[in-house]
């Protein structure tokens, strides 16, 4: 049985980043099933539970799925999508995110397992609200497992379609795509603006002495190897 040992849930926080770019890999089945186990471990609104998880593996579909977001990525980015080279005059972060968006439309059916989260249509006063903490215990419990995810909607133009293709019932709704599987970049660190800039005490842009005395790149280096 593969060793489904992980990585510590901080270590996961600050590491587990969007990586658009995975290998045709197959997935064993006991990292899938773990990966699933812990998305479903998150809170649910009512504990109505009412997520499903459809983990699409069968390559028509996802050639189908290939084909809209190649069309996505188009409509998108079209003159990147036109001519790819001018990407280069780009800054890194933004070339890097752009290049990584364009590599999965062109290479999401190659990825062996896109998964597809659901819920009960009007379940819940907020769309989402809880589909999305499963989604990202699945992202976590997927980095820990040396596996990488992205949340994408490129497909919705195609939700019915998508529905029909995979015999989901109009009472549920697929809320995203996920392309799941090993990645070719290496994961984390994860970079977001300060704490102090985005988190205020007792009122609105109070700010916090103690954040404020804080780095800005924060605490991540407690937790990832340098």
């Amino acid at each position: 049985m593969t060793d489904t040992a992980g990585i510590g849930l901080f270590q996961a926080l600050y590491s587990t980043r969007a990586l658009r770019r995975l290998k045709p890999d197959a997935i064993p089945d006991e990292v899938l099933f773990q990966v699933f186990d812990a998305a479903i471990r998150a809170p649910s609104g009512g504990n109505a539970q009412d997520w499903r998880f459809l983990a699409i593996r069968d390559p028509t579909t996802k050639a189908a799925i290939g084909s809209w977001f190649r069309e996505a990525w188009q409509r998108y980015q079209p003159a990147y999508a036109a001519d790819p080279a001018a990407m280069d005059a780009l800054p890194s972060r933004r070339r890097m995110a752009l290049r990584s968006t364009a590599y999965l439309a062109e290479h999401v059916a190659e990825v062996p397992v896109i998964v597809a989260p659901c819920g009960v249509r009007g379940q819940h006063s907020t769309p989402g609200g809880s589909i999305f903490p499963a989604v990202q215990n699945l992202l976590l419990a997927a980095r820990a497992l040396g596996l990488s995810g992205v949340i994408t909607n490129f497909a919705r133009p195609h939700h019915a379609e998508l529905m029909a293709m995979l015999a989901i019932p109009e009472t549920y709704e697929i809320h995203c795509l996920i392309p799941l599987g090993y990645p070719l970049d290496r994961p984390g660190p994860v970079r977001r603006r300060p704490v102090k800039q985005v988190m205020f005490i007792d009122r609105w842009e109070q700010r916090w002495p103690y954040a404020e005395a804080q780095p800005d790149e924060g605490w991540g280096t407690r937790w990832l190897e340098e």
